[in-house]
């Protein structure tokens, strides 16, 4: 029964639901290179939820005094799973995603993408960088983290090549992703100004916020949706996904307009988690489109 329980609470802490819209995002890559469904898709699936359980453990173990001043809930927090347990947990993640890239058919690419993923990790959490506590350079990795790279992830391990459209689709990805990462600090502002920690909402408020979030939000959406419409597809289904992802940009545009009039902490972490939710579901659709098309 303990061991039942000290599994739960490692699960808890790699909190694997926000894994979500990397793996759609991956997918979304996957499919826009190729149409066939192989092994190295969920090779790659594994060792991409791998690195995302490390970022995210390793992050908890860096901001652990931060994180207690914010009352924080985690395993750590309330110490059913130590920070020495934690380190060995993130050092077996890691030798677990070596292993299936050694395994796979890809390995010089899911190598590549392992370290580009751990020093992307470092360069957040660790110093002298410590770019978590700088507000452009943490929106910035964190856009990349998980805008670009796993879209960039599954097209290649899909056998996709350079060309305009995967080009315009990891940028605008990556302005999606920081739309929705700019928010992510509004619940920890007591503990990040005690702290020091240079958000870009303690930095430059929350009006600011709300504005960039609202620009990058409104570039991303309607640029998805342009090069999605270029797709070409006869399927009438193609048309009824491509709307509705439109519908879903629209949902999360008036939800950031709604940042603008809030001022209340919680109100705005409601709105940061609506659109997370948002956001994946929008490139769900786009999923789809290109599975349609």
């Amino acid at each position: 029964m303990h061991s039942l329980y000290d599994a739960w609470a490692y699960v808890q802490l790699t909190r694997p639901q926000n894994a979500s819209g990397s793996i759609i995002t991956y997918s979304i890559g996957y499919v826009l290179a190729t149409s066939s469904l192989q092994a190295n898709f969920f090779i790659g699936l594994l060792i991409l939820l791998a690195l995302h359980s490390l970022a995210t453990v390793h992050n908890d173990i860096e901001d652990f005094d931060i994180d207690r001043a914010n009352k924080r809930k985690s395993a750590l927090q309330d110490e059913s799973l130590s920070r020495a347990r934690a380190r060995v947990f993130v050092w077996g993640l890691g030798f677990i995603s070596i292993a299936l890239a050694l395994l796979s058919s890809h390995p010089v690419l899911n190598i590549g993408v392992i370290t580009g993923s751990l020093l992307i990790t470092w360069l957040y959490n660790s110093n002298p960088i410590r770019a978590s506590k700088k507000p452009l350079s943490s929106i910035a990795l964190m856009g990349f983290c998980y805008g670009t790279l796993p879209f960039a992830y599954g097209y290649f391990i899909g056998g996709g090549h350079l060309h305009d459209r995967f080009l315009a689709l990891a940028g605008l990805l990556f302005l999606a992703r920081v739309s929705t990462s700019i928010m992510k600090d509004y619940k920890d502002v007591t503990g990040d100004k005690r702290s020091a920690k240079q958000t870009f909402y303690v930095r430059y408020g929350r009006t600011t916020t709300a504005r960039a979030s609202l620009l990058t939000a409104i570039l991303a959406y309607t640029g998805l949706l342009l090069v999605v419409a270029t797709l070409k597809s006869k399927n009438a289904w193609f048309f009824v996904a491509l709307c509705l992802g439109g519908l879903l940009a629209l949902r999360a545009v008036l939800l950031r307009l709604q940042l603008l009039k809030t001022t209340k902490e919680a109100r705005l972490n409601a709105i940061f988690h609506q659109s997370i939710l948002s956001h994946n579901q929008f490139e769900a659709a786009v999923l789809v489109c290109l599975i349609l098309s």
